[in-house]
């Protein structure tokens, strides 16, 4: 928390990937210190993902609803720029990147093997993509940090970013959003280029032109 609170007084870009429970620690102990930050966050329902998608409801967009109450704190103190779960399920690491990825750095090398583990631990080829026929028939995992990473160092190929005036509420322990014209402006990417966003991140991590 001290080092997340000298950082955003330095002017540090906040990227949250993953549950929102130190950002709600952090407002604790500094209230008002998020609102003056420059934040990217991966998650936020605000739209369902499109069809030919996996079909997750408000309920499976885990970052956010691990700790709702967190979230809801933090929503409500800042306005990240949302990357929501709609557009990340339109990013893929694929069995036909791992050539490429086995023979580049170390870095490279540990991210294929580690994708070799979770291809067979997830199944996601087997499991998910029979009812969401738009993903890669050789996808291994979704590309969720990723991609709001990418966003959040001013990678916009093929993405819109729109502002959208959003409410947030506690329903039945979950965070809900919806647009409303009452609520407060947020940036929200709601729209991707899957596929070129993939081949970016192949090209990056391998080192590749």
């Amino acid at each position: 928390l001290s080092l997340l609170a000298r950082s955003i007084d330095l002017g540090a870009l906040v990227i949250a990937i993953g549950p929102l429970t130190n950002l709600r620690l952090l407002e604790e102990r500094h209230p008002g210190l998020l609102a003056g930050a420059t934040y990217v966050q991966m998650g936020g329902y605000v739209y369902a993902p499109r069809e030919g998608y996996p079909a997750w409801e408000n309920d499976y967009d885990f970052n956010v609803q691990v700790d709702a109450t967190s979230a809801f704190r933090v929503l409500s103190s800042m306005t990240p720029l949302l990357v929501p779960l709609a557009v990340t399920v339109e990013t893929a690491l694929r069995a036909a990147h791992l050539p490429a990825l086995s023979n580049g750095d170390p870095l490279a090398r540990l991210i294929a093997r580690q994708a070799e583990a979770v291809a067979s631990d997830l199944r996601i080829a087997e499991r998910v993509r029979p009812e969401a026929p738009n993903l890669a028939p050789d996808i291994i995992n979704f590309q969720h940090d990723a991609l709001a990473v990418a966003i959040a160092l001013g990678w916009r190929d093929g993405v819109t970013i729109e502002r959208l005036p959003l409410v947030h509420q506690l329903v039945d322990g979950l965070v809900e959003t919806s647009v409303n014209p009452e609520g407060r402006i947020f940036e929200v990417v709601t729209a991707i280029d899957g596929a070129r966003f993939d081949e970016f991140w192949l090209r990056t991590v391998t080192g590749t032109s």
